[in-house]
């Protein structure tokens, strides 16, 4: 049996739910081919953007391991064949390991006679990033996996609230030519926060979950700050305030470091902006700092689906 499905690239943190909230994207996304394979091995291939630098042991890549923990779950007596298309460059900020781990998750329980609920894929996919990434987090592998903007409750255990983001809010990506892995991104993180600092995140993180649920666009610009995260993290991206400032000069409702980094995602309404001369303000501000970059518009996204061969 063989089976072919998308995982989709993600935006986690978004703003004051650092690893708590996190958004599914349209574009872009991997493609992952899994077959049975009747010895119970895990083996894997990986080809596409940047696939020279990941692995391919499958105790140090995210999908296998996913895989793995999946199958064991459901006591299965097989084991899979794992072929990676990367669509999702590695060490982006905007869910590259996870997307393969939701991936890995999601393929695996496709082959099974009485597939595992979404809660397991999540939590297998997050234990992989647990072990790629130093840190257990299911930000980016919950909406990779359910689809929409997610909310992690709990890691233990589990509990994630999902909802459908605002059919008009657009999104713009700019990705500089800058490598920010997510090992390195935590290591700059503090250890605690003054309290006016949890006060501020607190109420920013609940009138955002509140925003996408009612699909208030103006309060949702407003709600998305971070005043810990991202101001530690701003020195691994050269010239995140200027392509920020750029971007809401030219229509965003928000602007914010994707992830760990280094790209830049920018919210808008799509009833007033196609998101076209953001994506080009946000380009022209890295290359005023000599610094290349690849910009798209996309939306909101699904989560992992199955593709016809």
């Amino acid at each position: 049996m063989r089976v072919r499905v998308s995982t989709p690239a993600t935006v986690a943190n978004v703003g004051p739910g650092f690893d708590v909230f996190g958004l599914a994207l349209k574009e872009p996304f991997d493609v992952i081919d899994v077959e049975m394979v009747d010895d119970g091995a895990i083996i894997i291939s990986v080809t596409g953007l940047g696939s020279d630098d990941i692995p391919v042991d499958p105790k140090r890549n995210s999908a296998s391991i996913a895989a793995r923990f999946v199958l064991d779950a459901a006591g299965a007596d097989f084991g899979v064949s794992l072929s990676i298309k990367k669509g999702i460059r590695p060490c982006s900020g905007i869910g590259s390991s996870g997307a393969s781990a939701a991936g890995g998750a999601f393929a695996a329980n496709m082959l099974l006679d009485d597939p595992l609920p979404n809660e397991v894929l999540v939590l297998a996919a997050a234990k992989a990033e647990g072990v790629t990434a130093g840190k257990v987090h299911a930000d980016n592998v919950a909406p990779s996996i359910i689809g929409g903007f997610t909310v992690v409750r709990s890691l233990s255990p589990l509990e994630v609230v999902s909802v459908a983001a605002p059919k008009h809010l657009g999104v713009a990506v700019a990705m500089p030519d800058v490598m920010v892995s997510t090992r390195a991104a935590r290591e700059v993180l503090p250890d605690s926060v003054p309290v006016r600092d949890l006060v501020f995140h607190v109420g920013h993180a609940a009138s955002l979950a509140l925003a996408m649920e009612r699909g208030d666009l103006g309060l949702l610009g407003r709600s998305l700050r971070d005043a810990v995260f991202e101001p530690m993290r701003s020195s691994l991206v050269p010239r995140l305030a200027e392509v920020e400032t750029a971007a809401m000069d030219a229509g965003a409702l928000a602007s914010f470091l994707g992830g760990s980094g280094p790209c830049v995602v920018s919210l808008f309404d799509l009833r007033m902006n196609d998101g076209e001369n953001i994506v080009s303000a946000m380009k022209g501000a890295f290359e005023e700092g000599n610094i290349d970059s690849e910009s798209w518009v996309t939306a909101c996204g699904e989560g992992c689906r199955r593709l016809v061969p």
